[in-house]
């Protein structure tokens, strides 16, 4: 796809003093949803950003949204429409011309952001320099999703961590599927720099190169950065509804409308999918792949020690197939086939070795169980009256319990503070297998008697210290460490009674 084909839009250097942050809002036929997106934008806890809804909608929706904008009566709004329909990539890439701030994040219509976001994210920028802020999303399934079974869940992270994170070496984990490619700085969970913006411009001309544009952010700037900032507390609520096109492609198995409409913008704007991956989104690992080899073809094409193991994808891929029937697979597996066809190596390991895993389940949202699992709080939203991500988010910052004050980052979550338990745990019994190592030898040789004594006297001391540590960590690992406040507001709400229908 060729630069000219995408909206320039107008370009920040028009504006002489930025805002510190831009929230851009694409938006296509989904006005329903929007109007509560911009409300949690418009209830922040800080005043100098700026809202820019990228309005991609038909005719009619795109009045609705002109309407929602203007009762919204806001300086800080500006509505961008389009003149014709927009690939989601051309339409965020329009956002990001239009960004005058300093750091720039993507908002879904049918997210939310948390009232502190912007406030906390200030500090962090200004106390570290960081110039990309990435951090771990609530989820909020509206009624209205459509996926059986998926209706009205709220999923809230418990975490208070910051941590820096190599963004070279977690790529490395990505694409070795030892972690998701949320850990990293995608612009749709992260506040981005102006500066790593432009340095991707520099490099290719735009920032959105593929289908996904999320996904591909995520490798884009997660190499630029270098190192980025991993925040464990919600920042947003990831909102997912009937028109998401992250449901119509990842959890329907029969192609829908939006899932079409999304395919039909890609493929009039030139968005296809590369070569080495299959033709099939609903497979999980294709988004991964076709979003890291065109990062990698754009920005760090000599990068050797970022590779793409083909096999390791191919498995991936085998083992996400979700069709039952025998010739349905079969012709996923055909797809699968094609996009391995320039290896003859592995063509020989597909036809001879390949493994046939049995029918992978639909992404799903829906946790085992209800409740609190030591990091996560996951509860049904409608039992609480949540209609809509407006109320969610209030709901959700209501439980993490931020108020004005600033974050507090130093209560762990249960599942590090169960890992310091086991690590103490090993190094106690470690030195008192030594102590009973050090009296047999002891016995065996009188001469040396003295200095046994000596070594279990300092084995014994630290068995003592190691065992307080250890109480220490038990101490840690304790619901006692989590603010009672918060779970005096958990367990109340867990304890009150579902409204009637």
């Amino acid at each position: 796809m060729s630069e000219a084909q995408i909206p320039s839009g107008a370009h920040s250097a028009s504006s002489t003093v930025r805002p510190r942050f831009s929230v851009v809002v694409p938006t296509r036929n989904r006005p329903e949803t929007l109007r509560h997106a911009l409300a949690t934008c418009l209830e922040q806890d800080f005043e100098d950003y700026e809202i820019i809804v990228c309005d991609n909608s038909d005719p009619v929706a795109a009045a609705e949204v002109a309407a929602i904008v203007k009762a919204a009566n806001s300086p800080r709004i500006r509505h961008v429409p389009s003149d014709r329909p927009l690939a989601m990539s051309a339409n965020w890439e329009r956002g990001l011309n239009e960004a005058q701030g300093e750091y720039v994040t993507v908002l879904g219509d049918d997210d939310g952001l948390m009232p502190y976001a912007l406030r906390e994210l200030d500090r962090l920028a200004s106390r570290t320099g960081a110039k990309a802020i990435r951090w771990q999303r609530g989820i909020y399934t509206w009624p209205t999703i459509g996926v059986e079974g998926e209706a009205n869940l709220l999923i809230v992270p418990f975490f208070r961590a910051v941590t820096e994170i190599d963004g070279r070496a977690q790529i490395g984990k990505v694409m070795r599927f030892e972690a998701g490619t949320d850990s990293l700085p995608m612009i749709y969970s992260s506040a981005i720099h102006r500066d790593l913006i432009e340095q991707h411009r520099a490099a290719v001309g735009r920032v959105f190169l593929n289908i996904y544009p999320d996904i591909y952010s995520a490798f884009g700037f997660g190499y630029l950065a270098g190192t980025y900032l991993s925040v464990s507390v919600p920042m947003n609520l990831a909102g997912l509804s009937h028109a998401s096109n992250g449901v119509a492609t990842l959890m329907n198995e029969k192609k829908t409308a939006v899932a079409s409409d999304f395919s039909t913008l890609n493929e009039a704007f030139g968005y296809v999918h590369h070569p080495r991956v299959p033709d099939k989104m609903i497979l999980g690992p294709v988004h991964i792949a076709d979003s890291f080899l065109h990062a990698k073809e754009a920005l760090f094409p000599h990068d050797d020690a970022l590779v793409f193991d083909r096999k390791l994808f191919t498995e991936r891929c085998l083992g996400a197939i979700p069709d039952t029937d025998p010739e349905d697979r079969e012709r996923v597996r055909q797809v699968i086939r094609a996009s391995i066809a320039d290896s003859p190596e592995l063509l020989e390991w597909f036809d001879h070795e390949a493994p046939s895993f049995p029918p992978a389940p639909l992404h799903t949202f829906r946790p085992p169980r209800f409740g609190f699992d030591g990091s996560t709080l996951s509860l049904d939203a409608a039992a609480f009256d949540i209609q809509n991500v407006s109320d969610a988010v209030r709901f959700a910052a209501s439980l993490v319990g931020v108020g004005t004050d600033e974050v507090s980052f130093d209560v762990p979550a249960l599942i590090e503070m169960r890992a310091l338990v086991w690590s103490e745990q090993e190094k106690l019994a470690r030195a008192e297998r030594e102590v009973v190592q050090v009296r047999r030898e002891a016995t065996r040789d009188a001469a040396n008697v003295v200095e046994a004594n000596a070594q279990v006297q300092a084995l014994q001391e630290e068995c003592t210290q190691l065992a307080h540590q250890l109480n220490e960590a038990r101490h840690a690992a304790s619901l006692r460490y989590v603010p009672r406040r918060v779970l005096r507001k958990v367990f109340g709400l867990l304890r009150k009674p579902p409204t009637a229908a």
